[in-house]
């Protein structure tokens, strides 16, 4: 009898790793990826007038979530491969609506500490 601290030894299980796949990227999706990088990086310098080191943080951090939600499409995209363009942009935007909710939250958060810090606060 074995106990939780004594298990009784595993089989040997033969491994066999799994063939790597090539990752297929159109003209249409590095355009995907560029165009929303290009509509942060937008947003961010409407924001610059006002807190410049937020809007950085924002861009940077974005440009982190907006490449890890393209990736995370793609391998999405991979597994099916006929989709039509309308499909593959909704694969993209559920990628990212979570994402991009949380930034604007936590960006609009941090703006109105700001402002309700140098509107009410005693200097």
């Amino acid at each position: 009898m074995h106990d939780v601290y004594d298990p009784p030894p595993a089989p040997e299980i033969e491994f066999e790793a799994p063939r790597r796949e090539r990752l297929d990227v159109s003209h249409g999706d590095v355009a995907c990826l560029v165009g929303l990088c290009f509509a942060l990086f937008a947003a961010s310098a409407l924001f610059w007038r006002s807190e410049p080191v937020v809007a950085i943080i924002a861009a940077g951090a974005g440009s982190l979530i907006v490449l890890e939600s393209w990736l995370a499409a793609l391998t999405a995209i991979h597994r099916r491969p006929r989709m039509s363009l309308q499909a593959r942009w909704m694969v993209f935007l559920a990628a990212l609506v979570p994402w991009i909710v949380g930034v604007s939250a936590a960006v609009a958060f941090l703006l109105a500490l700001f402002w309700a810090t140098d509107r009410y606060l005693p200097s």
